[in-house]
């Protein structure tokens, strides 16, 4: 097994399957799609793919949210980006209640990175993460050394119970 990657795309992975987790256990009342997708670095290889198979999905969801890489870098700063104030709330407030600032945030009309910029260009709601890193992109990013477990843990929690309570609400605002 590959212990390579750990920080960059470990981490997103880490959060998104406990996602899947806490909805799963926890009576959603609308829909909840997971897709895990790849080729960004590559146009987008796996997203566009997919849209182009189900293409009123970017516009009937509620929102889209995308794990970027480096989650749980030790001492790394976060940006996020959402496409409104509401969803901004949101992010900032789910991850405050487990103790996790924010430290920038993209502009609302700003052009996404990766994936998220098919969803914004589509005129979708979303939120985004992502983390910097010393090793992105790099062979040196490997388990034990790049990523702090229990900072990634916090973000899977934060996460795990944020996106629960969305799937919970019968309409987002």
């Amino acid at each position: 097994m590959s212990r390579r990657c750990a920080s960059e795309q470990g981490s997103r992975l880490a959060c998104w399957l406990e996602v899947i987790r806490a909805v799963r256990l926890g009576n959603p009342v609308r829909d909840c799609f997971f897709v895990a997708l790849s080729g960004h670095e590559l146009g987008s290889l796996g997203m566009t793919p997919y849209i182009t198979r189900h293409p009123d999905l970017l516009r009937r969801s509620s929102v889209w949210i995308f794990f970027g890489s480096d989650l749980g870098a030790p001492r790394q700063p976060k940006l996020i980006h959402a496409s409104d104030e509401v969803l901004e709330r949101w992010g900032v407030t789910t991850m405050e209640n487990l103790g996790i600032t924010v430290d920038a945030k993209a502009r609302y009309d700003s052009i996404a990175r990766g994936e998220t910029r098919t969803a914004q260009q589509a005129g979708g709601r979303f939120f985004t993460i992502a983390c910097d890193s010393q090793v992105h992109h790099s062979p040196a990013d490997r388990w034990p050394e790049s990523i702090d477990v229990s900072n990634l843990a916090r973000y899977a929690r934060a996460f795990a119970t944020g996106v629960l309570q969305l799937a919970q609400q019968t309409a987002l605002a």
